[in-house]
């Protein structure tokens, strides 16, 4: 599957430049290591060396070798699916992995920022709405309406992905003869681009099927697992009131009472974890819970109600993790195998670009929590204010850019004129006093 990517070209001479620092550090960071691993006496001199390389020493040798060897506008892209908050809704996560975006800060020493938009399918009506990212990793404040498209295969043939590396953004652009390109929005930010130069190609994406089937990554498994959690325990928490009224009533004992309370305080604990913390941090909690309330030998109604549904989110969460993990090991370790499965046939990349999507999947899990992928609405109160405050104020910003752009060349265009007016009226001026010279 294939997207249409637009990189703006004043960051590109400047990537290329750096992207020579790029291999240059790269190749240190690589001897250096190899001499200690050299070096090492013993297996115990051995481990220290891993020890300093850290957790994410598979992900740095892969992207790095990738950065290094690449161009500026190397990137690739792939596609999770999520259920969505409300009924009869999913949700598609675009990810483009963007290999220059670190280049223009020096700090190009992995992969670039993975930056998204997120795209909602009401599945009853197949209407369809997308969230662009304003400005590091803030989503636009409102949703821009697809009108018009039957899927997401139509939006990526017929869009723009367009990235701005430092705004660390990118956006949906509908073409300007597509009727949704008239929403308001789209007018606006076509102003604000100005008259800036973009480089347009197709990028290689994984689909949410190639996810999801050919790599065997249930992400939307997981998601889902944890949307039906939220679920349950809004409901349990909204009827404590009339369970306490029943309490009363049926002289149900206090202490069942208090270890319904105790359980759903509990889950509420955990839904932030699920929420506003990466995937890689909430198996020992969750694995904690679902354990109390199995081995609980009495269970009260809430805590039966909610059992099954934590064994799903165990079962899940282990499951994405440890594929994310065993398809980076496979990625680095077995490098041949990994580049010839099934999920890559036809697929017009590098071997280096393939290893990407996997150590890329893993990056995700352990950088970015799931209301940062794909629920904007479950944000922090930091990360509210933050997309207040971008979806604010890029947008005016640019126009204001671009509008002082537009009359600077305007004022250039005009001096140039009149400075070539005033030289040929000089010009004239000299050959008619040359000509009456002549004359007499």
């Amino acid at each position: 599957m294939k997207a249409r990517f637009k990189i703006d070209e004043q960051w590109l001479e400047k990537e290329r430049k750096s992207m020579s620092k790029i291999e240059k550090d790269y190749k240190d960071w690589e001897e250096e290591t190899l001499r200690k691993a050299r070096d090492a006496k013993d297996l115990r001199s051995l481990r220290e060396v891993f020890y300093e390389l850290g957790d994410r020493w598979e992900w740095d040798q892969a992207t790095g070798a990738w950065l290094s060897s690449g161009e500026p506008l190397d990137t690739v892209g792939l596609i999770l699916r999520v259920p969505g908050l409300e009924e009869n809704r999913e949700r598609f996560i675009v990810y483009t992995v963007l290999a220059y975006s670190k280049g223009t800060l020096d700090e190009f020493d992995h992969l670039g920022d993975k930056e998204r938009v997120i795209i909602e399918k009401n599945t009853s009506t197949g209407k369809m709405v997308v969230w662009s990212t304003t400005g590091h990793g803030s989503m636009d404040l409102l949703p821009t309406s697809l009108s018009g498209f039957q899927d997401i295969d139509d939006i990526l043939d017929t869009c723009f992905l367009v990235a701005q590396p430092g705004d660390h953004a990118l956006r949906l652009e509908i073409p300007k003869s597509h009727p949704g390109s008239k929403n308001i929005l789209e007018v606006l930010w076509a102003l604000a681009s100005g008259d800036r130069a973009f480089r347009t190609k197709d990028i290689v994406l994984l689909s949410s099927e190639d996810i999801e089937d050919g790599l065997d990554f249930k992400f939307y498994r997981y998601a889902k697992a944890v949307v039906e959690l939220d679920r349950i325990w809004t409901e349990l928490a909204g009827g404590a009131v009339s369970r306490a009224k029943e309490a009363v009533l049926d002289k149900t004992p206090d202490h069942i009472e208090e270890r319904n309370k105790a359980t759903l305080r509990s889950i509420e604990g955990l839904l932030y974890v699920l929420w506003f913390k990466p995937a890689f941090r909430q198996t020992k909690l969750v694995q904690r819970i679902y354990t109390d309330l199995k081995d609980e030998p009495t269970p009260t109604e809430v805590q039966r109600a909610l059992i099954p549904n934590m064994g799903e989110l165990l079962y899940s969460l282990t499951d994405v993790l440890e594929k994310a993990k065993y398809l980076k090991w496979k990625s680095v370790m077995d490098r041949k195998d990994f580049s010839r499965s099934e999920v890559f046939r036809g697929v017009d990349v590098s071997n280096l670009a393939k290893e990407a999507f996997a150590v890329a999947l893993e990056d995700i899990l352990k950088e970015h929590t799931l209301a940062y992928i794909g629920y904007p609405e479950k944000a922090t109160m930091v990360d509210k204010i933050s997309r207040v405050l971008f979806g604010l104020a890029v947008l005016p910003a640019r126009l204001v850019a671009s509008m002082a752009t537009r009359i600077t060349s305007r004022l250039s265009t005009i001096w140039q004129k009149e400075g070539t007016r005033e030289d040929t009226s000089q010009a004239s001026e000299t050959e008619m006093i040359e000509g009456a010279s002549e004359s007499e």
